[in-house]
Order: structure tokens, then C-alpha cells, then sequence
């Protein structure tokens, strides 16, 4: 097994282990998260070979972590970040790192060196997948078109693009790649408007076609001759198809020479033995089977696990272990000896079983070198990654509470996290076992949240998770959709549709009140003035409306040159709008209409995320990412004067929410990078 290289110690702050102050742009105090990219399974991890240490691929860059200690120690690129794949070549001295921007890198670890650069000139070439050739002179990439090519790593180049036949539609539909362990063959599963998913095996330096058929999981076996998969039945096209079959092909005679049909559900998870000789198999029928595959036969089966994560794999040695995740527990097993392995206590939801499905190294990579014939393992060392996804936010909207010394965000999937804003740390998380759409804080501290699913509202004293204080349901054919907006007296709650209505309701008295009718499209912003008496709205119809809350009837339509949406809210005391639309900021006053200003913005032609200060003398915008942006800025403006006096430029991509302290002196921003910039403005606006 090859020796991991320590990453060299990019952007390293030494009195600061979390990681808060690291590569921060200028005039930011802290970064609150991490930057979590999370795709479908948690966070995208890039492993060396024995395990030691790992990378995950982020918004802000690549976090390097410390494997026995999950403790961050390095921060790569952050001139850019928006990671988008990484792999590390056989023999763990380079590491290949691919952006949104179509830009590869290979890096040494060890030094930090730049091996290579490279960037193919077609447009939106973005890289979901990179994998080395086992030779580390190639990478096979597959980008958000669907194309599948190889690079050569030293000269820069395009060797070979993969033909996958006529498409109708080209997306990023490819869900797995990678080279044969001798690297003379190159392997992806891709999805077939009409054919369903497909597996191609191709020879890597012509792009010539060798075989393809209908699977969902593919491996290589040890010496690259056979490929096995997951595939369905006899029928390839069925909108119902269920790959509950493995199959075995002969790669070179593009000939398939094994077909096993026991499982009888979806199978998870395929591993070839190290000789080769055997394979097995696990099942969402709670069931792990073991193949002979030259004599075409089942050779052993586990049945009745009594749940659908069952990943098997295979030691160097030959033993046959499996990691299950039960209903309260993990446990790993030695499956030949029948042999239950010690391990830590851990409950199943702070493991996602996709990272072992793809990933078994990473919860026994310590059990491996001690695993032989005939030494009996003790225990393995699980690693859980719950404190890299427990600071994970998607902070829209952020709020500071009334003394300032918090700020609240929206969990990324669940609840609301609270950061201490003194120690930058997580205080706690508030219906952490919840899906929140949105909150707000009251003048007195108090929370509020709301979700909306399947034209269901439900609303919870954030401090009372056990049972909302209100639910409302909307039957059909309305569609609600998740902006959700309170009103600051706490007692009213609209909420936008598909179709352009808005419903508001009292969820104090639990009372449906009068819609708001006019849009004729998606509603995408609501938000209410301060006194909770008017409601301003931006609808897909690119009209943007103005509404008495009490009698439901709309009071005007915002007077725009021509039809744009955009983002609304007013200031403190109410008396003025702000709204910020593609490619202009503009003030109102918020009794006529009148504008007060309007200033073109060059960068974006999205709407703006907006922020008054407490004193209502100062206004943040902040842009969204547009193609050629490496980093979004975030401007301070002269309510009075329209006079920008102040640009941070900090995130990599979109800016979702701003938000002041109540004594104006800090100003936090939410991106869509998962994090959120804490700003001192004192020597701006004089707080």
C-alpha cells in the first residue's frame, strides 16, 4: 500500500485549527462553515490510497482533513474554489482538481507544485467527474454535456472522446467513470433518453466503442478482463426497470459469460474478490450473495438483514466483510468467519452509506492492515465525518438576533443553526430534525420557521420543535412553492405559488386570509414592511406588485422602463424601497412610488441580495455569479446620495442574503458556497 503524502499547508492560520480565518478575502473577520458543496449522499470526498488523509471538495476550495483526527490542514485553491471533481493518481503523490471554470490541475501533494494546467475551449465545460489512468498519464473527464474524453496530463491535450452515439439531449447524465486497473480500458454509465441507463466500455486512447448494455454499477475485476454489473431483466426500456440481475462480460470478446438472477430488488453494491474468482453482491432485499464466476453458480448467500444497506467487500488477503447499517446501529462483519467486528456506537443517520458504497476504504481503512488469514481483527475504526456536515448552512435567509451576539442560518437540508458570533462556533441547531423553507426573528428574539411541501404549510415556535403551532393545507390544482415570508408582527405568514397567487395566513388565530391576486406566474420574492401592513411581491410575470395586506388588494405595480423582476425589501422605518433588478439598483419611496435613484450594475444580470443598516442610512447589495466572475461583490451605498462608499469582494458565487447587526458595525453574507462572511464596516458607515 502506498504511503499517503501530507498535503503541503496552504492558507493555514496556526492559532486557528477550525479553519475560521483561512485564505479569508480582504476586510472579512471569520468565515462561518466550510463551504460544503453537498451533492445527492453528502459531500464529495477525494481519498488517497491507505486513507490518511482526504480532501473534500468545496464552493471555497479543497479542504484537506485529517483522517484520524477529521481535523482540517490545508486549503487549496481559493483563488477560485467551485470544486467541481478531484482524484488522486495510483500512487498518492498527485491529485487532480477540476472548477466550474473548466480549469484541471495536477498537483504534487506533497510540495504543492502545479504538474499541469489545463482547460478545453468548449463552452460550460464543466467537470462533474476526473479519474487517473492507473499510470497517472491520462484522465478520463466527463463534463455537464455528458461528453466523455481523455487528457493527456503532461502535454495538455484531448487523445480521445468517447462515442456514445446519437443523443437527442446532451446533460450531465454521467453517474459513473473510470479506467480498468491496467488502464487499457475506460468505463461510464450514462443515461439513454430511450434506452435507459447504459454501460460503455470503450479503448481509451481511440474512443472506439467496445461493447454496451444496460447496467446502473459496474467494477473491474483484478486483471481487467471482466467487467461486472448491475442490470435488469429482459426488459432494457421499462420505466419500471429494477437492476436486480449481475452480469459478467468478457471485455475483450465484448461477450457476456455470467448472468445471476437471485436478488430480487435493486442491487447496492458489487465487488470482485482479489483473486478474481468470485464476486459479490448486495441487495435492497437485505440480502449479500457471493458468485462463482467461471462456474456461473451462486456460492454463498446472506440473507435477512433487515435493512438495505449492505455494503460487501473483499480485503487483499480474500476475507469477505460487510458493513451494515442497521436501524439504530453500524456494524461491520467478517461474513466467512459469521463474526461481528467491534466498533464505535454510532446511529446510522450520522454515516451516509453512499460514501461506503463508494468508499469502503474509508470505514476500514485502519482494519485493513490488520486484517490476514490468520490473525483475527479485533475492531475497525470507523470514520464519521458529522462535524464537517454539522456547520453546513444554506444561509438563506441569515439573521442576527436583537443582541447581536448570534446569528441564526438555515441548515442546509434541516433546521436552524445558531452561531455564536463571538467564538465563531455552531451554538446550537433548532429543529434539527426538521426541513425548514424559512424563519424570521422577532423584535423580542423569538423564532419563527415554516416549511412548505406538497401545498402543505406547517409553522413552529423554533424553540418548540415537537409540533407546529399552525398547519394549513391548499388542495389542488394549486402549487405552493418555498418563498415564504412573515410578517415582523409575528402573527401573519404569506406564501407564494406557482400560478402567481399569494396566500397569507393568520397562523395566531389559524385563519386562511384573502389571497393576493394579479401575478400570473411563479412567485419568487415576498417580503413585508415593517409595520407588517404591506406586502411586496416579484413574480416570474417579470412584474413586481405592491399589496395592502389588510384588504388584499393591490395598491400599485412598480414603475419600471420595461418588465424585470427582482429582489425587494424596505427599509427600517418603512419609508423606502429598495429593489435590486438585472443590471440596475433602484430606490423608491415607498408611499408613491416616485424613484429615488437607480445606478446601473455591470456585473450581473440577476437580481441583487439587499440589506438596509439599522439606521437606515446605508444600503448592501451583493451580486450574483455570471460566466467570467471569479469573485461576487458585496457594496456598501449612501442611502442619501446613491454613492457607492465601500466593495468587498469575497465569494465565489452567488450571494443569497445580507444581514446588519443590530448596531451596524458587522455585516454578514449567505452564498450559495454554503458559508457566511462576517464583515467589519465600522471605518465605512462610522457605527
Amino acid at each position: 500500500m502506498k504511503q499517503s503524502r501530507r498535503p503541503a499547508p496552504f492558507n493555514v492560520v496556526p492559532d486557528d485549527p477550525e479553519g475560521i480565518t483561512w485564505a479569508l478575502p480582504e476586510g472579512a473577520i471569520a468565515r462561518l462553515g466550510k463551504g460544503i458543496r453537498l451533492s445527492s449522499g453528502g459531500p464529495r470526498l477525494a481519498l488517497p490510497p491507505d486513507g490518511k488523509y482526504f480532501g473534500v471538495q468545496t464552493c471555497i476550495g479543497l479542504w484537506w482533513y485529517e483522517m484520524s483526527s477529521k481535523s482540517p490542514i490545508a486549503l487549496w485553491e481559493t483563488e477560485r474554489g467551485m470544486i467541481s471533481a478531484a482524484d488522486f493518481s495510483q500512487d498518492g503523490e498527485w491529485i487532480a482538481i477540476a472548477n466550474y471554470d473548466g480549469v484541471i490541475k495536477v498537483i504534487n501533494i506533497q510540495s504543492g507544485e502545479n504538474i499541469a494546467q489545463m482547460k478545453r475551449t468548449e463552452e460550460h465545460n464543466v467537470y462533474w467527474h476526473i479519474n487517473f489512468s492507473p499510470d497517472r498519464k491520462w484522465i478520463a473527464t466527463a463534463n455537464f454535456h455528458g461528453i466523455v474524453e481523455v487528457l493527456d496530463v503532461h502535454r495538455g491535450v484531448c487523445i480521445s472522446q468517447m462515442d456514445r452515439g446519437d443523443r437527442e439531449a446532451k446533460g450531465a447524465d454521467i453517474s459513473q467513470l473510470g479506467f480498468s486497473p491496467d488502464g487499457q480500458y475506460i468505463a461510464a454509465i450514462g443515461r439513454d433518453p430511450k434506452e435507459g441507463m447504459q454501460i460503455h466500455i470503450w479503448h481509451p486512447t481511440t474512443g472506439v466503442p467496445i461493447v454496451k448494455f444496460a447496467g446502473s454499477r459496474f467494477t473491474f475485476s483484478p486483471d481487467s478482463r471482466l467487467l461486472a454489473s448491475a442490470t435488469p431483466g429482459e426488459s432494457f426500456i421499462d420505466d419500471d426497470r429494477v437492476d436486480r440481475w449481475i452480469s459478467v462480460w468478457d471485455i475483450a470478446k465484448a461477450e457476456r459469460i455470467a448472468h445471476f438472477a437471485a436478488h430480487n430488488d435493486w442491487v447496492d453494491a458489487i465487488t470482485f474478490s482479489s483473486c478474481g474468482e468470485f464476486l459479490a453482491s448486495s441487495s435492497r432485499d437485505e440480502s449479500l450473495r457471493v458468485w462463482d464466476v467461471a462456474k456461473g453458480v451462486q456460492k454463498r448467500g446472506y440473507e435477512n438483514f433487515g435493512t438495505s444497506r449492505t455494503v460487501p467487500f473483499y480485503t487483499a488477503e480474500g476475507e469477505l466483510f460487510a458493513i451494515i447499517d442497521g436501524q439504530d446501529t453500524i456494524e461491520v462483519w467478517n461474513m466467512e468467519r459469521h463474526e461481528k467486528i467491534g466498533v464505535p456506537d454510532l446511529h446510522p443517520r450520522r454515516i451516509n452509506a453512499a460514501w461506503f458504497r463508494k468508499f469502503p476504504q474509508l470505514a476500514l481503512a485502519d482494519m485493513r492492515t490488520n486484517t490476514t488469514l490468520n490473525k483475527k481483527p479485533q475492531s475497525a475504526n470507523i470514520h464519521t465525518f458529522s462535524t464537517i456536515r454539522e456547520a453546513a448552512c444554506f444561509p438563506d435567509p441569515i439573521m442576527f438576533l436583537p443582541n447581536g451576539k448570534t446569528l441564526a442560518a438555515r441548515g442546509y437540508r434541516n433546521g436552524i443553526v445558531l452561531w455564536d458570533v463571538e467564538s465563531k462556533q455552531v451554538r446550537e441547531t433548532l429543529l434539527k430534525d426538521t426541513r425548514i423553507t424559512s424563519f424570521t426573528v422577532l423584535p423580542s428574539g423569538d423564532m419563527l420557521a415554516a416549511h412548505s411541501e406538497n401545498n402543505n404549510i406547517k409553522v413552529w415556535d423554533a424553540r418548540k420543535p415537537d409540533a407546529p403551532i399552525a398547519e394549513f393545507t391548499e388542495t389542488d390544482p394549486v402549487r405552493l412553492v418555498w418563498k415564504i415570508a412573515f410578517a415582523p408582527t409575528g402573527d401573519r405568514l404569506a406564501v407564494g405559488s406557482r400560478e402567481g397567487t399569494i396566500y397569507l395566513y393568520d397562523f395566531k388565530l389559524q385563519e386562511r386570509l384573502k389571497s393576493l391576486t394579479g401575478h400570473t406566474d411563479f412567485i419568487w420574492s415576498v417580503t413585508f414592511s415593517p409595520d407588517g401592513k404591506r406586502l411586496a411581491s416579484g413574480s416570474s410575470d417579470d412584474t413586481n406588485r405592491l399589496w395592502d395586506v389588510a384588504s388584499g388588494e393591490e395598491i400599485a405595480e412598480f414603475p419600471l422602463d420595461e418588465p424585470r423582476t427582482m429582489k425587494i425589501t424596505f427599509s427600517p422605518c418603512g419609508n423606502l424601497i429598495a429593489g435590486g433588478m438585472y443590471g440596475e439598483l433602484r430606490l423608491w419611496c415607498a408611499e408613491s412610488l416616485t424613484t429615488f435613484f437607480a445606478i446601473p450594475q455591470p456585473e450581473t444580470r440577476k437580481p441583487y441580495a439587499l440589506a438596509f443598516s439599522p439606521c437606515g442610512k446605508y444600503l448592501a447589495s451583493g451580486t450574483w455569479w455570471e460566466k467570467g466572475m471569479e469573485k461576487m461583490a458585496i457594496r456598501l451605498w449612501d442611502v442619501a446620495s446613491g454613492e457607492n462608499i465601500a466593495t468587498l469582494w469575497g465569494h465565489p458565487t452567488d450571494i443569497q442574503s445580507l444581514a446588519f447587526s443590530p448596531d451596524g458595525t458587522l455585516l454578514a453574507s449567505g452564498s450559495f458556497d454554503c458559508t457566511t462572511l462576517l464583515w467589519d464596516v465600522k471605518s465605512f458607515i462610522g457605527s
